[in-house]
């Protein structure tokens, strides 16, 4: 895909009264960030006519798809996010444990979580449940304990804290139906 190309589609993703600024381009591994403004702001310089909520558009360059980035974080980390592949499903697998309660407590802060699908009034309800840290510390009886299907999108600071924490080593996987 070329910058062009994904222009295009960035501009197709923008929603009335915004404008994609070409001049932002920025190529990174996964594909090309476009800044997003409101033709408002544009016109005014005005801040309060920036808009909430917005940190630009992300082109992915394999599958032409346009994210939308939160203002949560600052740009480089939605930057590094995506490179690191953390929005889409990831598995974390717990390959070794020195200190468990340490350990477990390292993998509480990625608020990960399961679901068991429970059916009433003939329905299939499926309410996630955060693993807990006496989940965590029964996982580690038999490793390499699987956790599936994560959203680590917004815990990249607490998986690069678990990368020098001595307590446990984990792995990520990209979860098999993506």
């Amino acid at each position: 895909m070329t910058p062009a190309e994904a222009l295009a589609l960035a501009e197709k993703h923008a929603e009335a009264g915004m404008v994609v600024d070409h001049t932002t381009l920025r190529e990174t591994d996964f594909g090309f960030y476009f800044h997003v403004a409101s033709e408002a702001y544009l016109r005014t310089g005005d801040m309060m006519d920036m808009p909430v909520d917005s940190c630009g558009v992300l082109v992915d360059r394999k599958t032409g798809h346009v994210h939308g980035l939160g203002s949560a974080f600052d740009l480089q980390y939605w930057l590094d996010a995506y490179d690191r592949g953390l929005h889409l499903p990831t598995d974390v697998i717990v390959l070794t444990v020195s200190d468990r309660q340490r350990a477990a407590f390292a993998l509480e802060r990625l608020q990960m979580s399961y679901v068991i699908p429970e059916v009433a009034y003939g329905e299939t309800w499926t309410v996630p449940r955060h693993y807990n840290t006496k989940d965590f510390v029964r996982s580690f009886d038999s490793l390499p304990s699987r956790f599936e299907r994560q959203n680590l999108i917004f815990r990249m600071h607490e998986l690069d804290a678990i990368a020098t924490n001595t307590d446990l080593t984990i792995a990520l996987e990209p979860h098999a139906d993506g």
